[in-house]
């Protein structure tokens, strides 16, 4: 990403079972690296709305969760196992709408390395009660702006 947006940046310990039959990581492995990620940033909670890790969405309260709708991933090169290397996963908001946002990510091998992965994924949040999309409330929305930068850039189109 070539942009001054703030960007949460988190290492992942690759492990041998992330490995494919074909000596590489597998791919499920490259997007829970990238949901991983996730959750740091947005945050998680426990069973009653207890905070578990803080993020991003604790503003929103124990009433809304969020919901992943749609990953778009592009697999750019191989990411190999490094016992010693965790992936260097880089994310950030590329998009805001009135109850969900867009989330870009690259996955490098090492973090000065070529992205070996892009991906964008769409958040929906959620009002439990309701069963419905949840309209953000100031707060919210300054926090996940904080983080709005460009989106990812494909190789291929949509």
């Amino acid at each position: 990403m070539t942009s001054s947006a703030r960007v949460h940046e988190r290492s992942y310990q690759l492990r041998v079972e992330d490995l494919n039959p074909s000596g590489h990581m597998d791919n499920l492995c490259i997007l829970r690296a990238v949901d991983e990620a996730r959750h740091v940033l947005l945050g998680m909670r426990g069973p009653g709305g207890v905070v578990v890790a803080p993020g991003m969405l604790d503003a929103a309260g124990p009433g809304v969760t969020q919901l992943v709708a749609r990953h778009h991933v592009e697999y750019v090169r191989e990411l190999h196992y490094d016992p010693d290397q965790p992936l260097d996963v880089r994310i950030w908001v590329c998009r805001v709408g009135g109850s969900s946002f867009d989330l870009a990510a690259e996955v490098r091998q090492r973090p000065e390395g070529p992205v070996a992965a892009v991906v964008e994924s769409t958040t929906v949040l959620i009002d439990v009660a309701a069963g419905r999309p949840w309209a953000m409330s100031e707060e919210v929305r300054a926090a996940v702006t904080a983080y709005l930068g460009p989106a990812p850039t494909f190789r291929s189109s949509r």
